[in-house]
């Protein structure tokens, strides 16, 4: 029988199907050709993107994705989820491209591209979608195998993969200092285990290493996508056939009702892990079941032909908003929300499922590069990240010239582009055909095997005698215990303080913690409690706040909330503990003072203050009320400033260094420009002086006179790193600073110093004066 193409065609040809069965599908211009090379016929897609093929159908010749009939084509001797398979789409190719655009502008941090980490959000929904397509179809055929769809997915997922982390990991020693070489390692084997979203989920935190030098930070989307691949064919086995479409739904309901919950109480974990993140996954996998559901057979099809005409016609319809939404909502995500996964990623899902949905329609000429791009998102997403990874770690400047680390950035990214078709040539696509049977399992698990002893060996690796333990010294600096960075109101726990009955407390944020190792040496056998809590510095009556941030982060509700019943439970503490007589006050001030980022919000009747000079007055006015709260109970009070910062890592900067590795953007002797720091935290300045003139009684202790000339600031003494980071003491640098800094208020007779300390600090010689 004739088949007759176009829409009344397809009508007429399931009618007949009838009779005669499933028959070759119509194509543009009348040809029927069997599909090949498909994604599915290579076992999927790893990560979040999918193979090319070696030739492709015009996508106006492709069946709709919601009414897909099986094609007829040759067996494939790699094993049966081949037959069957529909052919790869030109339109989802340019999906692909899409989504991988928008990840790589958004990492080289182009403007406008503020929410191109929603094209991550794009392949999820895209690779449920096809993923779930292929083992629906195998499930249809009766010829379903765990074993064969695993196998696909290794095959295809793990020679790039591992080219990719064998090439980081030849790069790691020259590229990562120690400690960002250990969190590699972490990061390498769980990526060889499919567990680096929980890696990178534990190595997050306001003292672990920047996201941004991490160089398998990409592969947490591949670990969560293969966790859902693991849990998702058995799903699909073991439910009956009419149920999987509500099981889908089910799943996506789940998991979204999760999220709702669990963000505002861990928005890291929320972001990293399969449970709160299956949702978007999920709505790829509800549209192919959808699909599925569509298709029929005899006379009940063409009942139903009339509304899946009438869905036809609304997709079609939706498409063009749908490809709007693709483009315009990662320009400004904030205008739907600020949590992420939030309501820009519901909006980005829901549109790319409108896409999968609707029929193809034919594409134009001009799109030919993004569908070749498509072909290469794959290879292209692992190469991209590694390079500006390693750009990161090198430039120690970071912050310092935008403008010249863009222009690097922009390179890594043009550079990814021939590595991602020279991956994708000479890996990707022979590899699918070569490593096959148990050859290619020994192939891949000696290459597990090679890179986990590789990984091991890295993290084994000293340092060189006589030089000196960046990792150690690197370390956060707690204070007294890492249970000292307080989630909970202070209690005045046993750890967080050197004696019973000790006379002094240091309370404020991170940068009152620093302080810790030198107090100790200060308050000598009187005793220290330390009261402190990160970003949360010792004001009452005020709390920063960034508004762009979702809930479950800091800065945001419920941290707020945390921060004002934290430092009330410190006011109410020190009322009942009259044995405390010097209470120290020390913050960053950022938070507080930098009006382009944050904002604040009076504990008492919640309302907002915006604006430098208003933070600043408001600041000055509630570390006023606290001072004299504290000297009606009794307590004398000292406040110290915050040390001149760098806007780089110093520690980092100095390690680099020491061992002769790539470095770009560094000051000579990787000093603080004291110009620099003067201009960069100008408000700080200027709410010390003011601090200073407003109570002559308070004594306002500064680090400078110690460590700037008045054209540059220390950070090393005799061979000794004074900070860990870009602004935080070392534990060496506070035990020698902070004796020094406090002996014209305390007197030198009252500071128990070492020997070695007497030698550098007894007459303070060994520090330069302005």
């Amino acid at each position: 029988m004739r088949r007759r193409c176009g829409l009344r065609g397809w009508v007429s040809n399931m009618a007949a199907s009838v009779a005669q069965g499933p028959g070759p599908h119509c194509h543009a211009g009348g040809n029927r050709e069997p599909g090949h090379n498909s994604p599915a016929a290579q076992g999927g897609a790893p990560l979040l993107f999918f193979p090319s093929r070696s030739s492709r159908f015009r996508s106006d010749a492709l069946v709709t994705s919601l009414s897909p009939t099986p094609f007829h084509r040759p067996h494939d001797p790699h094993g049966p989820h081949a037959a069957g398979d529909v052919p790869l789409r030109d339109d989802i190719q340019v999906l692909r491209a899409i989504a991988v655009l928008w990840v790589l502008l958004y990492h080289a941090q182009i403007p406008g591209a503020s929410g191109g980490y929603l094209g991550v959000d794009i392949f999820f929904v895209i690779s449920g979608y096809l993923i779930t397509g292929l083992i629906q179809r195998a499930l249809q055929r009766g010829d379903f195998s765990f074993r064969a769809f695993y196998g696909r997915r290794a095959r295809r997922l793990l020679p790039a993969a591992y080219v990719v982390l064998g090439a980081t990991l030849l790069m790691a020693p020259w590229a990562l200092n120690r400690s960002e070489q250990i969190d590699f390692v972490g990061q390498l084997l769980g990526a060889l285990g499919f567990a680096n979203n929980v890696v990178l989920w534990r190595q997050t935190g306001y003292f672990q290493g920047a996201s941004d030098l991490k160089p398998l930070l990409h592969f947490w989307s591949l670990a969560l996508e293969e966790q859902y691949y693991l849990v998702l064919p058995a799903l699909l086995v073991f439910s009956p056939a009419r149920l999987r479409a509500g099981v889908a739904i089910l799943v996506t309901a789940a998991s979204l009702g999760l999220l709702l919950w669990w963000q505002p109480i861990d928005a890291s974990g929320a972001f990293y892990l399969l449970p709160t993140r299956a949702w978007e996954l999920g709505l790829g996998s509800f549209g192919a079941l959808l699909s599925a559901a569509r298709e029929g057979t005899g006379a009940a099809s063409v009942q139903r032909m009339q509304p899946v005409q009438q869905v036809r016609r609304a997709l079609r319809w939706l498409a063009w908003p749908a490809w709007g939404l693709l483009l315009i909502v990662p320009i400004a995500p904030q205008w739907f929300g600020q949590a992420h996964p939030g309501p820009a990623a519901l909006i980005v899902g829901i549109a790319t499922l409108v896409l999968l949905l609707r029929e193809p329609a034919g594409l134009p000429r001009a799109a030919a590069p993004l569908v070749r791009i498509g072909d290469w998102s794959y290879a292209l997403y692992l190469v991209h990240w590694p390079l500006i990874a390693f750009l990161h770690n090198a430039w120690v400047g970071l912050k310092a010239d935008p403008h010249a680390l863009l222009a690097w950035r922009l390179g890594a990214v043009l550079l990814a582009f021939p590595l991602a078709w020279a991956l994708h040539r000479a890996v990707e696509r022979p590899a699918k055909a070569l490593i096959t049977g148990r050859r290619g399992a020994l192939v891949l698990g000696a290459g597990t095997v090679v890179l986990a002893l590789g990984g091991i060996v890295l993290a084994l690796h000293k340092p060189a005698p006589g030089s000196i333990d960046f990792v150690e010294l690197r370390k956060a600096n707690y204070g007294l215990s890492a249970n000292c960075d307080a989630e909970q109101p202070f209690d005045g726990r046993e750890d967080c303080r050197t004696r019973p009955g000790a006379r002094w407390m240091v309370w404020g944020d991170s940068y009152a913690m620093h302080l810790v190792p030198g107090l100790v040496r200060v308050a000598s056998d009187q005793g220290l409690v330390q009261a402190t809590k990160s970003s949360c510095g010792p004001f009452p009556d005020l709390t920063p706040v960034r508004p762009e941030l979702g809930r479950g982060n800091s800065f945001a509700s419920p941290w707020i909330e945390q921060c004002q019943a934290f430092n009330a439970s410190v006011l109410r503490w020190l009322a009942r503990h009259p044995e405390i007589d010097t209470v120290v006050l020390s913050s960053l001030l950022t938070q507080y003072l930098d009006d382009s980022t944050y904002e604040l919000q009076r504990t008492r009747g919640g309302d907002r203050l915006r604006g430098e000079a208003a933070m600043r007055a408001a600041l000055l006015d509630d570390l006023t009320s606290t001072v004299r709260r504290l000297r009606a109970m009794g307590k004398r009070v000292m406040v110290v400033a915050p040390p001149p910062s760098a806007p780089f890592d110093i520690a980092g900067c100095l390690e680099r260094r020491q061992a002769r590795r790539w470095t770009i953007g560094a000051t000579p002797g990787c000093v603080i420009d004291e110009a620099d720091d003067k201009r960069r935290r100008a408000a700080e300045h200027r709410f010390i002086t003011e601090l200073a003139k407003s109570d002559t009684r308070l004594p306002v202790l500064r680090f400078e006179p110690l460590l700037c000339d008045g054209a540059t600031c220390q950070v090393e003494r005799d061979g000794v790193p004074l900070y860990r980071d870009q602004g935080h003491l070392s534990r060496d640098g506070s035990l020698l600073l902070m004796p020094a800094v406090m002996s014209e208020l305390l007197g030198e007779r009252q500071i128990a110093l070492s020997t070695h300390q007497q030698a550098m600090f007894g007459a303070r010689e060994g520090f330069r004066r302005p």
